[in-house]
């Protein structure tokens, strides 16, 4: 009897450990006073230093700005409309409207203009899941068979880190018959489709891997995917003007009009909303309130630092989580594209040389991106 005691004690003491880990619960992880008043004189150093290169560098800012000035005359000609921003040192260099956005009434585009921002709202939808491990709701490693049970045996195993990087294996040919009208109808029919690789070997950007990771913000917070996003991400940025399709936070005076081969498909504000575009597109900003979260990213804590390196590692090559990271001649840029019908938009952060850029359109043609075309000569106008 000794003996079969002995032997279930020495079990328990192994076997226990490992249930404790497979069962054990994320834990919020929480900053020190002290560790946060550092972090607070760090980035008061950091904003004074660049008030004063901004200052230094005034001359040759404006000078840049009259380059892109020069370039953007061209694309106007080019027939772009929308607005563009951009910021070096934290100042803009130019900031500026372009056409129409509303050609019946005849009001023009300008920065304070909404509009449809497309995929580059997925940075958002990334930062909501690493706020939700910050506090201890989930853990980047936990699996879609976790939080959706019904999950098939093949895509159980997939990581909420493998959905952010697009490294799930879910194909990009999602079917866009899945029923977006309900969270678990559209998880559901996501998974069902069959997997283009092997979870976690190969970068494959999909919507699919975002609508999941929706509705993962959704089940894991208890609360509404925009609900949540307004409160923990776009309202604790101050991002007080912006908000998803169709959100009466929205000011309609203020909307760009959707143009698309040449017709018009309807506002940012009135556009549908559901799952057919929860966690993937859909917010509705301003090039003024992306420079403010291009500002949030290094110098606000919305996000703790463990959060923000996770967020912009790469995962697998060119993705991070909810951005492209690259070096270009030698420069790290940050940066994410987005298109929607009757808008597109592109985003870029040169954090090394503190410079970024961000420009939004209302009038788009089917098969048809300018988005990098424009890039590549902004870019050109900035570094030579």
């Amino acid at each position: 009897m000794r003996k079969w005691m002995l032997i279930a004690a020495v079990l328990a003491f192994v076997v226990a450990p490992a249930l404790a880990k497979d069962d054990a619960r994320p834990q919020p992880r929480v900053t020190g006073k002290a560790e946060l008043r550092k972090l607070e004189k760090e980035r008061k150093d950091k904003l004074k230093e660049r008030e004063q290169r901004a200052k230094k560098n005034a001359k040759a800012n404006a000078e840049l700005g009259k380059k892109l000035e020069a370039v953007m005359e061209r694309w106007k000609d080019k027939g772009f409309e929308g607005a563009l921003l951009v910021a070096k040192d934290g100042k803009p260099i130019l900031r500026k409207g372009f056409g129409m956005a509303d050609r019946e009434a005849r009001r023009a585009n300008a920065p304070d203009t909404l509009y449809d921002i497309g995929s580059i709202t997925k940075m958002f939808t990334a930062a909501a899941v690493l706020r939700l491990e910050q506090d201890g709701k989930l853990a980047l490693q936990d699996t879609v068979g976790k939080w959706f049970p019904f999950a098939p045996e093949d895509k159980k195993a997939i990581t909420l880190k493998q959905l952010l990087s697009h490294s799930s294996g879910l194909s990009m040919m999602y079917d866009e018959e899945v029923d977006g009208q309900s969270r678990d109808n559209t998880v559901k029919g996501l998974l069902g489709i069959k997997l283009s690789t092997p979870p976690g070997t190969q970068f494959e950007y999909s919507n699919a891997n975002y609508y999941i990771a929706g509705a993962v913000v959704e089940v894991a917070s208890g609360m509404k995917y925009e609900d949540y996003m307004y409160k923990h991400v776009i309202d604790a940025l101050g991002l007080k003007g912006s908000a998803f399709c169709g959100s009466d936070r929205l000011d309609d005076k203020r909307t760009a009009m959707r143009y698309e081969d040449g017709k018009l498909r309807g506002t940012v504000t009135d556009w549908p909303y559901s799952w057919h575009q929860r966690g993937v597109g859909y917010l509705v900003m301003t090039v003024d309130e992306m420079q403010k979260f291009s500002d949030a990213v290094e110098y606000s804590e919305f996000l703790d630092e463990e959060g923000k390196r996770q967020w912009l590692e790469v995962v697998l090559e060119p993705y991070a989580l909810g951005w492209f990271v690259e070096t270009r001649k030698g420069r790290k840029v940050q940066y994410h594209g987005g298109a929607s019908p009757g808008a597109w938009a592109y985003f870029a952060r040169y954090p090394d040389d503190d410079i970024m850029y961000v420009f939004f359109g209302n009038t788009s043609e089917q098969g048809k991106r300018m988005d990098l075309e424009l890039a590549v000569d902004i870019e050109a106008a900035l570094f030579g």
